[in-house]
């Protein structure tokens, strides 16, 4: 700790001793360019002087001897001083007259000579000059070689300052040691008038605080003022002063806290206050006038656009006057909240706490409004509370304190019961229903389905079902991203659905497919409806912000009730056939079955679901692996393990039974299969390698996925760093928050994850944002073609770059050839996949 006193006095000392240096340094630094500048003026003066005397002799003519001694009696004069004069001869009196004993000529003497112009030169503490000697006409008698103006020789003039400026440094030295303890003396009668006036301050100070010796003697506080002399210690008496008065008010109010903190007890949502909330409320405002004068409470809550709702709770009756003027008042304070503002529609509702007793009349300038804003995100709803207090109250700090924590409180307990009733209409609502396009969904439709089958068969009517599907869709959301394709959705839908009769059932059956239930309709009917849904479609335009048009073309197929099928999957199967049908025909068309279709669709449908039926049920669904190597050294560091079908001695790709496997619902079981089957297959070879295994997000979210897979680990003794999930895009992203907790709760037994077909659309990178990924595996559409198409390399490299930036390892796929392998490489992949490298095998290597 150190005093004001002595940190003034160790202050000026060093101040004192950095002026000293300092202006010691400029003055010396100023004198000495002055002696130079004034002894270099004067070397060019001796030197012109010089040549006038040596001119006067040279115009009377003078021979070797006089120059000789003209030479000597200027060395003479010079000897002892700080000068030196030294005469060069130059080259052309040197050719004429022949030389003399001089210096060698060199530096500046060399280009005064050369180029006839004055040389100054500063070199340490001396100061030297070279004036040329030019030839004038009267010159040219003797020197007949030379021309008016050339150089016959050159003066230097040199002086040593070192004597001058040393005694200049003497002199300066002396002179500031001089005054040197004057700062000294001023800083110590500074420091001594300062630390008194400061001590006499701080003695004040410290009466003042010593008044306050516990809580009890704040009510009783009152710190007189004084002047302390400097306007910094009376600021902070000023605020010791305010700490005293908010502490004081603090302590007066001691008995609302303690009823605050057991008012916000009582704030817990039960099923009783979901049921009655507004009792629950009414309770609140009588126990809050126990402590403070509260008139009303409200709350305003957005139910639909542009549609309000307010809940207004008085203490006792109004009377007409007094609801109209807090009415007002109310939409007064909520004129300007952004969030509401004027509301087209807005329904009051009054309740009274003591309806047997009227409230006093309440005169508007009275009328106090503490508000409050709650906006949930989810559900969409907006809350505002507010609450109406005495005029004394609302000049009380302290109670306006336990106002704000009133409000906070009721905000949440209001906005919680308006969400539970708002999430239990919702639930209701979508479980039927299609968020995105509030078209009815896949498993309602199936209801509707197999109710109009029942019904078909009871009255004996026929019915049609259309499936209807977007053509290349895909290409909408890899251009224009999935909001620009989710708003095609929306439009497209709402085609389908003015296009349809009333009564028809429209559904959206996943993704960009959709169904239409037609009931008690012919084949004839049908078709017309169908050819309808292809002209809606024909008109149906999307402009982008970006000034694009989107346009898509439908493929339908259709399937009759009960001509081609009596039963709803068989029925959607079907319809499923000769929308495919329809597609492979050109696209935009409508799969209208004709007899022989029938028998053809029925073959092929029944062989691929008794194929795959029976596939599982024998455990036919096996294993193929797929080597995964590293681009430097070829290595094989891992194999994606790929689904097949052995069956009548022929191997079935998952491309040809997958989608059935899903039609069927049992695609996760196949997954189940071929994982249990790749563990026992690694188990059995001493396998140490990674195992990439494909998986869809629905696969991925159901219940049992997590404990069957720690089960199989377990079981086969495979440690859950080696398997690595590929998720793909077959699935739309919708559940990304329900997938992000499964993936993250399979990351912490240690799991990782790989992204399949990177860069082939926008969910991908939504997948690298949200979820820990470990491998990205590129699109091979990119891969194959990148050696020969500049963008699609310049496209393979760009997903490289962001991966590694990510700390994500990059797979290429599609690897076909050596060139292509070549290219991989140079865009420093890591790991690499393909025919070239290895075809699927049914061992692991």
């Amino acid at each position: 700790m150190k005093s004001i006193k002595g940190f003034i006095l160790i202050a000026a000392l060093a101040v004192s001793i950095l002026l000293y240096f300092g202006v010691y340094g400029v003055a010396s630094r100023i004198y000495h360019q002055e002696v130079e500048e004034n002894a270099s003026r004067f070397s060019e003066l001796l030197a012109r002087q010089t040549f006038q005397s040596m001119f006067q002799i040279m115009r009377r003519g003078w021979d070797r001897e006089q120059v000789k001694d003209f030479l000597a009696a200027n060395r003479e004069a010079f000897a002892g001083s700080a000068f030196s004069l030294t005469i060069f001869r130059g080259p052309l009196v040197t050719r004429r007259f022949g030389p003399i004993e001089q210096p060698a000529i060199e530096g500046p003497v060399d280009r005064a000579l050369r180029t006839g112009e004055e040389q100054r030169l500063r070199s340490g503490r001396r100061v030297s000059h070279v004036f040329p000697l030019k030839a004038r006409p009267e010159c040219l008698r003797c020197h007949t070689n030379a021309e008016k103006g050339a150089v016959l020789g050159a003066i230097k003039v040199d002086q040593d300052l070192t004597p001058i400026l040393e005694r200049a440094d003497d002199n300066f030295s002396l002179a500031f040691l001089a005054i040197a303890p004057l700062p000294l003396v001023v800083a110590w009668g500074v420091a001594t008038l300062l630390s008194r006036r400061i001590n006499r301050s701080v003695d004040h100070l410290d009466g003042d605080i010593e008044r306050v010796r516990s809580v009890a003697d704040l009510r009783d506080v009152r710190v007189p003022e004084h002047q302390l002399g400097f306007d910094e210690l009376n600021e902070l008496a000023g605020k010791v002063r305010e700490l005293a008065d908010k502490m004081r008010t603090i302590a007066v109010d001691k008995d609302l806290l303690e009823f605050e903190i057991r008012l916000l007890e009582k704030f817990v949502i039960t099923s009783d206050v979901v049921q009655d909330w507004q009792e629950y409320i009414k309770t609140l405002l009588s126990e809050i006038n126990g402590v403070m004068e509260v008139y009303f409470l409200f709350s305003l809550f957005k139910v639909e656009e542009e549609t309000y709702d307010i809940e207004l709770f008085w203490l006792r009756r109004p009377s007409d006057t007094s609801r109209d003027t807090v009415t007002r008042c109310i939409h007064g304070a909520l004129k300007g909240n952004p969030h509401f503002g004027e509301a087209a529609a807005v329904e009051i509702h009054h309740h009274v706490v003591d309806p047997e007793s009227e409230l006093p009349e309440i005169p508007e300038a009275e009328v106090e409004l503490q508000t409050k804003t709650l906006l949930l995100e989810t559900p969409k709803i907006g809350g505002v509370v507010g609450i109406g207090v005495h005029t004394s109250t609302a000049q009380d700090p302290t109670r306006l304190l336990v106002t704000e924590s009133i409000l906070s409180t009721l905000l949440n307990v209001v906005g919680s019961v308006r969400a539970i009733s708002k999430y239990t209409r919702d639930l209701e609502y979508y479980a039927s229903r299609d968020p995105l396009t509030d078209l009815y969904n896949q498993r309602t439709f199936r209801e509707f389905l197999s109710y109009e089958v029942g019904r078909a068969q009871r009255h004996d009517y026929a019915f049609g079902l259309l499936l209807i599907d977007l053509d290349n869709f895909k290409n909408i959301n890899d251009r224009f991203g999935h909001q620009v394709g989710d708003q095609f959705l929306q439009q497209f839908s709402s085609a389908l659905h003015e296009a349809l009769r009333r009564g028809d059932v429209l559904a959206r059956y996943g993704g960009d497919e959709f169904l239409a239930l037609l009931p008690e309709t012919g084949s004839e009917q049908a078709y017309m409806v169908a050819q309808r849904l292809l002209e809606a479609t024909d008109g149906l335009v999307l402009d982008t912000p970006e000034g694009a048009r989107v346009r898509a073309t439908v493929s339908i197929g259709i399937a009759m009730y009960p001509d081609h099928a009596d039963e709803g999957q068989d029925l959607f199967l079907f319809a499923d056939n000769m929308m495919y049908r329809a597609k492979a025909e050109g696209k935009h068309r409508i799969g209208m079955p004709t007899e022989e279709d029938v028998v053809e669709v029925f073959r092929e449908l029944g062989e691929k679901s008794h194929l795959v039926q029976e596939a599982f049920d024998n455990k036919e669904v096996i294993p193929y692996y797929q080597p995964i190597r590293q681009v430097e050294g070829g290595d094989a560091v891992a194999h994606e393990v790929l689904s097949r079908i052995h069956t009548e001695g022929m191997v079935l790709g998952a491309g040809e039974f997958i989608e059935h496997a899903e039609r069927m619902g049992v695609v996760h079981k196949l997954d189940f299969l071929v994982m249990e089957r790749a563990f026992a297959d690694a188990r059995a070879a001493g396998y140490a390698g990674m195992l990439f295994i494909n998986l869809s997000p629905r696969a991925l979210v159901l219940q049992e996925f997590l404990t069957r897979t720690r089960t199989l680990v377990r079981q086969y003794g495979i440690e859950p760093t080696s398997v690595v999930f590929e998720l793909t895009e077959r699935e739309t992203v919708r559940n990304l928050t329900l997938l992000e907790k499964f993936i993250t709760d399979l990351k912490l037994d240690g799991f990782q994850f790989a992204v399949d077909d990177f860069g082939s659309g926008f969910a991908s990178f939504h997948y690298l944002k949200r979820l820990p990924i470990d491998y990205v595996k590129i699109d091979g559409d990119f891969v194959v073609n990148m050696a020969r198409d500049p963008r699609d390399h310049a496209f393979v490299k760009s997903m490289a770059t962001l991966a590694s930036e990510l700390g994500i390892r990059t797979i290429a796929e599609f690897i076909e050839d050596e060139e292509i392998l070549g290219a991989v490489r140079a865009v420093d992949i890591p790991l690499a996949q393909g025919f070239h490298l290895g075809h699927p095998a049914p061992k692991l290597d």
